[in-house]
């Protein structure tokens, strides 16, 4: 008796499985409803996310650093109120966590984040910077991180800067700008990058993005969001978590930036879902890989937990309490313990990712 064509086409998902993760040839797979979603490549997959949505990322936090440096020697030109430096400093600010979430590429290996967003500012240090009084952006570089950067430069208004201090902050922002610059060249570089020609290199390259979305996911459920609540829990009534930025607007508007930014690389768009995302053409998230794998039923329950994650994000009150805050970290820990326990397995990804850049 020969075999269905169900049973055929889940005898080849399965040996596609347990090959490689970069297939020669794209093989389709047949959706449960009228849509087919092709088998991506991590190949094709790596061409949409570095050949198209990450350069212009890059690009839109570079034109927003540039724009923050005008700003800085605008303000320090003469008498002028910091509500229009503080605003370039948070766009600047969401275009990087635009980019930055999770951390790929140029940012991994340049350090970024230790280089420009190192946290928490240390008063002290800002204190001594101020005191040498760098001149040039290689006197900066003398300087510690902690000093520099966008923490650096939020202290820095929080105590409306003028005078002694305005040739320091106009460095910090030409430091962003200097990095900003640097990004933007790496992630065109990689833009031009032929995937095909190197099996052993789009294969880390793969690999290294599955992972790294994993620790940018738990960069902000634990790191940014519930350990600074468990150290002020545990530092005694009357402590306050020490989030990354001063003002909870700023924090919100930060974390909701960077759960867009997995959220897209995760999650398919809505027109998406009728019509696949083209390879060449269009960044394919991961629910597109697993669609095209086959795992159909994997797929649903992935973007679920990622709708709830969005709903939880898009609900926090201006002010969010201790419980609205742990409430949303459990959300992302449902995530977390599917993306460990199914969602990497089934696209062939051993995890073992690390945050180190970001410390």
């Amino acid at each position: 008796m020969k075999p269905s064509n169900e049973l055929t086409r889940r005898r080849l998902l399965a040996a596609l499985a347990a090959g490689a993760v970069l297939p020669a040839t794209p093989v389709w797979a047949q959706t449960s409803g009228p849509v087919a979603f092709p088998y991506y490549s991590g190949e094709q997959a790596l061409q949409g996310l570095y050949g198209l949505h990450l350069p212009q990322l890059a690009r839109t936090f570079e034109t927003a650093a540039q724009a923050l440096s005008a700003a800085a020697r605008t303000h320090c030109a003469g008498p002028a109120t910091p509500a229009p430096l503080l605003d370039a400093w948070r766009q600047a600010l969401l275009a990087w966590q635009a980019l930055a979430t999770p951390g790929l590429g140029p940012v991994i290996e340049r350090r970024s984040q230790r280089q420009i967003d190192f946290w928490p500012a240390r008063p002290a240090l800002l204190d001594k910077a101020l005191a040498h009084a760098p001149k040039t952006l290689a006197d900066m570089e003398r300087i510690g991180t902690p000093a520099k950067g966008f923490p650096g430069m939020e202290r820095l208004l929080a105590g409306q800067p003028a005078g002694p201090h305005c040739p320091y902050l106009v460095l910090i922002t030409e430091g962003i700008e200097a990095e900003a610059r640097a990004l933007r060249e790496g992630f065109d570089a990689l833009a031009a990058r032929d995937w095909t020609a190197d099996e052993d290199a789009a294969r880390g390259a793969f690999a290294e993005w599955i992972n790294q979305w994993l620790g940018g996911l738990e960069r902000l459920r634990w790191i940014e969001i519930e350990q600074p609540l468990q150290r002020a829990t545990t530092a005694g009534q009357g402590h306050r978590p020490a989030f990354a930025r001063q003002r909870m607007a700023d924090n919100l508007a930060e974390w909701r930036t960077q759960w867009q930014a997995l959220n897209a690389q995760a999650r398919l768009q809505p027109v998406q879902r009728t019509e696949p995302p083209p390879p060449g053409q269009a960044l394919i998230p991961i629910e597109a890989l697993l669609m095209g794998k086959g795992h159909i039923a994997l797929a649903g329950r992935w973007g679920q937990a990622l709708d709830a994650v969005s709903a939880a994000v898009a609900g926090l009150p201006a002010q969010p309490g201790e419980r609205e805050l742990m409430a949303l970290s459990r959300t992302m820990k449902t995530v977390t313990t599917l993306y460990q326990g199914e969602v990497a397995s089934a696209l062939d990804v051993p995890l073992g990712f690390s945050d180190a850049d970001g410390d």
